[in-house]
């Protein structure tokens, strides 16, 4: 149905008890542009039809009130009437606008009529040219005071700016009949959980929230909150409303009042944990005693506030996102996330504990900015995958940070200990002081720890860094005694964090140059740490998992010796005189004495194959390419998977097969593909050989520290203080004269 139709049908009627026109006013002009673009993609030929959704309302003798809809219904009404008029063509239509009535003020009324009655300068702003003609159209303060008058005059002012370049005005009004809506008469119908009505030729059931919105006003209290309904009938509409994704609507309404019933369930302590999983994973269940929550006026007004915060965010101006201040966070999934329903929460006390600030508008932007920046840090730096013990404990951690909305540093200065998410909270309380010092005058701190919360990959998890950058750091104890460091140098910091997020850039930097990040990192010391055998970083995804192994690489408290080698990677960057960071690795490279490392470590340093060879698929951390290591036995494999046993390459064996195939590649010598189809793991299974020089199959030994060429034994030196380069270089001369005596 269009509005043609629908007038044709009805007569409308905007009923007394119904809110002002709200979406021509200068507040909601984000909105009301977002509509009017959906509109005139329309009209302007882009897009075939526009359809806004349902329009809700009942019949009352010849007429049709109007209780959801009447912002998107009026200004249709105020389309039709401009383009027509503008079109010349005011006169095929003014009998059809005129059955449109506002019953909410008698000026409001009279003004409508009077469009369609007056004439005014259509060249001209109609704001200015409708005042203009002095009181023809209603008073002068009627004009300048009547809510609905005031946004009608806005609205218009809009729909000129949009045409008055444009030449085939009566097309554009012609296209408006493809401007469609659902109409439902709810006097036919008692509202109820499992009404169904024919709303098309399949029919469709009522959705969920218009079912809870109904449920909630079933309330005493809250059906005598009629600036609260009017709120919900509009404010709430418009939030949830999105011109490009109108079918979302009802889905972004329903989850936003579902998981607020699960706060205040958590809030009441009327669900328990083990229910927990099954209240996010099912935002449709049956309208019950769970939503009972709904029915409480303060509840409803505490989310009223959330939604105008969310609707007045992008005036506050403020560096911090928050995440719900488009209602397509509501419906990103079937069911929020995790940390989603954290962040909700989160939003939720904090208005909770602004309950004083009578206007959104006026909460203190930077105490907002602050909270929103710590309470960040909490979701993103967290695990979160047990929604019984984490949602809870999260619930609980944001009902304590809080208490200091007011100033959240302050607040964590005077709280200095939290048992849940412990190590993140006692770094939020060390970054606190350093940025409230700041603040006082003292050194810059707030800036660079702001760089390193900003940054895609750290996102203001820099303990190691602090730790490093202490005047009183030592290496050798740093596991033992990280927690007593208290005096971090900002100059220090600065280097070591600037390097850091450089180096953790993904799209400017690691992604390309993770091998060599990996071999330069492995000249300082073995930094990789078992989890399912032996990891040694990935360009991290955007979760947690990769963020939590990357943490344990760069502070080191996971790998063989427990000791921060990255520090010291850091440093020797520092020193090396290479324009970029590719210079300074390849650098650092250069001048690592081999001899003094492993063979293993020699072999993943020199050959940059073995390195690629792990990031070859880019996965995340749990599936990530792995070592093995077979110390007692002094093997060593390079893994597929996780844990493989077969398609497993000996890394003595393949490192050779790479060294080889640069040796001989511009030599006649043929060096044939690498093939590791049977099963290996450790000393298990027989060795077999994988590739042949010139036809004669190899075999790299090294449990016993041997190189087999077809028939013949070649010993390798494996100990430390030898460069394995250089046996190699020795093994493959004396195949070479074997060859030639032969």
């Amino acid at each position: 149905m269009n509005l043609k139709e629908l007038l044709e049908k009805y007569r409308i009627e905007i009923p007394i008890l119904q809110r002002d026109y709200a979406q021509g006013r200068e507040s909601q002009s984000k909105i009301a542009n977002e509509f009017l673009s959906a509109i005139f993609n329309v009209l302007n030929g882009k897009r075939q039809s526009l359809h806004i959704d349902f329009i809700y309302g009942y019949q009352e003798n010849d007429k049709f009130l109007l209780i959801d809809g009447q912002q998107r219904i009026t200004t249709l009404w105020l389309l039709h009437f401009y383009l027509y008029k503008k079109a010349g063509c005011l006169e095929q239509i003014k009998d059809l606008l005129a059955k449109f009535s506002y019953n909410t003020r008698r000026s409001s009324a009279n003004f409508c009529k009077n469009l369609l009655k007056k004439d005014f300068d259509i060249s001209k702003k109609p704001s200015e040219a409708i005042k203009d003609k002095g009181g023809e159209f209603e008073k002068a303060e009627n004009l300048n005071n009547d809510p609905t008058i005031k946004a009608m005059l806005n609205m218009l002012d809009w729909i000129f700016e949009e045409v008055k370049s444009k030449r085939e005005i009566k097309k554009l009004a012609e296209n408006l009949d493809n401007i469609t809506f659902d109409l439902f008469d709810m006097g036919k119908f008692e509202l109820g959980e499992e009404l169904y009505i024919k709303m098309n030729a399949r029919g469709k059931q009522l959705s969920k929230y218009e079912n809870l919105k109904s449920f909630i006003e079933k309330d005493s209290k809250i059906s005598k909150e009629q600036e609260l309904l009017k709120s919900m009938d509009t404010n709430w509409s418009d939030y949830f409303f999105d011109s490009e994704n109108p079918e979302k609507f009802d889905t972004r309404g329903c989850n936003f009042l579902h998981y607020a019933t699960l706060f205040f369930a958590l809030e009441n302590k009327e669900i328990e944990s083990k229910n927990i999983k099954e209240a996010i994973e099912n935002p449709n269940q049956p309208i019950n005693e769970f939503y009972e929550p709904l029915q409480n006026v303060e509840n409803i007004k505490l989310l009223d506030r959330v939604v105008s915060l969310c609707i007045s965010f992008h005036s506050l101006k403020k560096d911090e996102d928050l995440k719900l201040k488009n209602s397509s966070f509501f419906n990103k999934n079937k069911t929020l996330s995790y940390p989603d329903i954290c962040y909700f929460f989160s939003i939720l006390f904090f208005m909770k504990e602004n309950i004083e600030v009578e206007n959104v508008e006026n909460i203190d932007k930077s105490a907002f900015n602050d909270y929103l920046r710590v309470c960040r840090h909490f979701i993103e730096n967290h695990r979160l995958d047990n929604p019984e013990e984490h949602i809870p404990s999260f619930f609980k951690l944001f009902k304590h940070l809080s208490q200091g909305h007011q100033n959240i540093y302050q607040f964590l200065i005077d709280n200095p200990t939290y048992e849940f998410h412990k190590n993140i909270y006692t770094l939020e309380v060390k970054k606190a002081e350093l940025i409230l010092a700041s603040r006082e005058g003292g050194e810059n701190w707030e800036n660079i720890l702001n760089q390193t919360s900003e940054h895609k990959v750290l996102k203001g998890w820099v303990d190691f860094l602090l730790d490093f950058s202490d005047e009183e750091f030592d290496f050798g104890s740093y596991e033992e005694e990280s927690e007593f460091l208290k005096q971090p140098n900002l100059y220090k910091f600065q280097q070591y964090a600037n390097i850091t997020m450089e180096i953790l850039d993904n799209e400017q930097f690691l992604d390309k140059n993770l091998t060599l990040f990996q071999r330069a990192f492995l000249c300082i010391g073995d930094f990789g740490f078992y989890h399912r055998n032996y990891f040694y970083g990935n360009s991290p995804y955007d979760n947690f998992r990769d963020r939590e192994a990357l943490n344990w690489i760069l502070k080191g408290s996971k790998n063989r010796s427990e000791l921060p080698y990255f520090k010291e990677f850091l440093d020797a960057l520092l020193e090396c005189k290479g324009e970029n960071l590719i210079d300074k690795m390849q650098e650092v490279i250069k001048n690592t004495d081999l001899s003094q490392k492993e063979w293993r470590e020699q072999l993943l340093i020199g050959e940059p194959a073995l390195f690629d060879f792990l990031n070859e698929r880019k996965e995340i951390f749990q599936r990530y390419r792995r070592i093995r290591y077979f110390d007692h036995i002094n093997k060593v494999e390079l893994l597929p998977g996780l844990s493989n046993t077969t398609n497993v390459k000996d890394l003595l064996d393949y490192g050779f097969y790479c060294y080889c195939k640069d040796y001989y590649k511009d030599k006649s010598l043929k060096v044939s593909e690498y093939e590791c189809n049977e099963k290996q793991y450790g000393d298990k299974f027989e060795l077999l050989p994988h590739f042949s020089l010139d036809n004669m199959k190899v075999l790299c030994n090294s449990m016993e520290s041997k190189i087999c060429f077809g028939n013949k034994e070649y010993p390798i030196n494996l100990e430390k203080g030898n460069n394995i380069f250089n046996e190699f270089d020795r093994i493959l001369k004396l195949i070479d004269e074997d060859r030639v005596i032969k």
